[in-house]
């Protein structure tokens, strides 16, 4: 995190906003949960274990969305034969709006 979600003070690693006094440990808790969870991804990839590759990259993405957890997960899906999500995925992540049909 690189600013307060609530003033948008740059952040100093602190527990509360040096400007706002927002508590921000609950988010940093959370982001280091979703990082973990990628972690744990991208080791059940490199063991072949799609489907726990699949539930620790949509815990990661719930979590704290990026670029990066919205790849792993579309990676995922592709893994475990689901389509539809993985383009719409890849779709989130191209920031393309989907097919119109016509």
């Amino acid at each position: 995190m690189k600013k307060c979600p609530a003033c948008h003070a740059r952040y100093r690693g602190r527990e509360k906003c040096h400007r706002c006094g927002m508590d921000i440990a609950p988010i940093v808790a959370i982001k280091s949960r979703a990082q973990s969870h990628m972690k744990q991804a991208k080791q059940a990839y490199c063991i072949k274990s799609y489907d726990k590759m699949y539930d620790h990259g949509r815990r990661a993405n719930a979590l704290y969305q990026t670029d990066e957890s919205i790849k792993l997960l579309a990676c995922a899906a592709l893994m475990e034969n689901r389509f539809e999500e993985a383009l719409i995925m890849w779709r989130q992540y191209r920031n393309c709006q989907p097919f119109s049909s016509r």
